[in-house]
Parts: C-alpha cells; sequence; structure tokens
C-alpha cells in the first residue's frame, strides 16, 4: 500500500467512524425524547389516579362524617325528647301541686 492509499483509507475509515458517532447520537436524541414523553405521560397518568384516590378519599371522608352527625343528631333528639317527657311530667306534677294549694287556700 502506498501513501496516498493510507491516507485515503485512513479518511474513508475517519468518515465511517464520523458517521457511526452522527448515527449514534441521533439514536440517543431519539431515545432520550422517547424516555421523556414516557415520563410525562407516566407522571400525567400518575397525577390522574392520585387525583381520582383523593376524590374517593374526600367523598369516604365526606359520608363517615354524615353518618357520625347523623348519630350526633339521632343522639340529641333522642335525648331532648326524654328532657321534654321529664318537663312534661313535672308540669303535670307542678299544676297537680298548685291546684292542691288552691284547694288547700279556699277550704281555709
Amino acid at each position: 500500500m502506498d501513501k496516498e492509499e493510507t491516507l485515503h483509507r485512513i479518511k474513508s475509515v475517519e468518515d465511517e467512524i464520523r458517521r457511526s458517532k452522527e448515527g449514534a447520537l441521533a439514536e440517543r436524541e431519539k431515545l432520550l425524547r422517547a424516555a421523556r414523553r414516557e415520563a410525562l405521560e407516566l407522571r400525567d397518568a400518575l397525577r390522574a389516579q392520585a387525583e381520582k384516590r383523593g376524590e374517593e378519599i374526600l367523598r369516604e371522608a365526606d359520608a363517615l362524617i354524615a353518618r357520625e352527625k347523623e348519630t350526633i343528631l339521632a343522639a340529641g333528639r333522642k335525648q331532648a325528647a326524654a328532657m321534654k317527657a321529664m318537663a312534661d311530667g313535672n308540669l303535670e306534677d307542678a299544676v297537680e301541686r298548685l291546684i292542691g294549694k288552691f284547694k288547700g287556700a279556699i277550704h281555709a
């Protein structure tokens, strides 16, 4: 091989290396874009799942609060009814005593 042929072969190999390097860089960029796109899609999907689960948790909490509120109100109603019945009984006793005192005052 003469000098010119060697130089030509070196140039050829350098061109081949440059093309391979450019191809590898282009493939790298393509893979990076695809990975970024997948990461964004995954992030969006996970965000949607998290929002959906958050809404479910809020609905469950609202339902629990409503049940507890109704339980408290029912207990309050029951207690109020008992107090009213006791007050009604006390009113009857008070009326009977008042009538008794009135009759005692009349007969005295």
